[in-house]
């Protein structure tokens, strides 16, 4: 299905995201990495929005929507961000990975209902993001966590998966109105306005931004609105309502890379929470 494929692809960009976020997040700001990523990214994706030329013929309602959820992303990456300046990936890919599960839920009030064998994929998926946050190593996980930073760190995990929901659903109705590289966009210049006072916070405390950390910034910004474009296509597909269930995949994604690339321990308990979702998937894009 193209629709789940699509937020499949969305899942892999993100985690290879998050793997460079924590990389720089300390070094370039959270606030700061956000803001440049929306900015860097409205850059890139502007010749294939120039050589479709429809984005001129674009009716108001479109641009609404595109601009809100370019709202709601800037609290997304925002928030993840400065959850990665207190936490490993492995706890923080996990907690925000939920959010796919608050966008099907919506879909269900809409009138999408699953049927069994969905509900046993989505349960797989979202509880084995679950079981990966909560079995880290010892010496790992959330035991690499300040006791007086738990709290912010919940608070900025429940925040992006409230706005990265919300930014799923806005990004297909955008899609449906001006296209999805269009809504990808707009949306960057809103996100980047409502992360500037932010980003100047970072800049009067911290050093300037160094030259790895502009690679990365640029590598975050390119696979962001690759996954961000997935996801809004995927509104333009039957089927759309699968694309949050493909996403969930993003959680065991992240912590695989940052046991690869940033050495990040992973417990016998994180690896089957890994298959749980890794199932759960493979039964959402199992022939119907």
């Amino acid at each position: 299905m193209i629709a789940i494929s699509l937020g499949i692809v969305a899942a892999l960009c993100w985690g290879l995201h998050d793997m460079t976020a924590k990389r720089f997040a300390d070094e370039a700001g959270p606030w700061r990495m956000a803001f440049w990523v929306m900015v860097v990214g409205a850059v890139l994706i502007l010749p294939i929005v120039v050589w479709r030329g429809t984005l001129w013929m674009a009716q108001p309602q479109g641009l609404i929507i595109a601009g809100v959820m370019g709202l709601f992303y800037a609290g997304a990456i925002g928030s993840l961000f400065k959850a990665f300046s207190l936490a490993p990936v492995s706890v923080v890919g996990p907690f925000t990975a939920g959010y796919p599960a608050l966008a099907v839920f919506w879909h269900i009030a809409n009138g999408f209902w699953p049927s069994s064998i969905e509900w046993l994929a989505l349960g797989l998926a979202v509880t084995g993001a679950l079981v990966v946050a909560r079995m880290g190593p010892p010496d790992g996980g959330l035991n690499k966590v300040r006791r007086e930073d738990m709290s912010l760190l919940i608070a900025m995990c429940a925040m992006a998966c409230i706005c990265f929901a919300s930014t799923i659903i806005l990004g297909q109705w955008g899609a449906q109105a001006i296209g999805q590289y269009e809504t990808t966009f707009v949306s960057r210049f809103p996100g980047a306005l409502a992360l500037a006072p932010l980003a100047l916070q970072n800049t009067r405390r911290m050093h300037r931004i160094g030259r790895f950390a502009w690679g990365g910034i640029a590598l975050m910004a390119l696979l962001d609105v690759v996954a961000v474009s997935a996801v809004n296509a995927s509104g333009l597909f039957p089927g759309s309502d699968y694309a949050a269930m493909g996403i969930s995949l993003y959680g065991g994604t992240s912590v695989l890379l940052a046991m690869l690339f940033l050495k990040e321990k992973v417990s016998t308990g994180q690896w089957l929470g890994i298959a749980m979702v890794i199932a759960g998937v493979a039964l959402l894009g199992w022939p119907k």
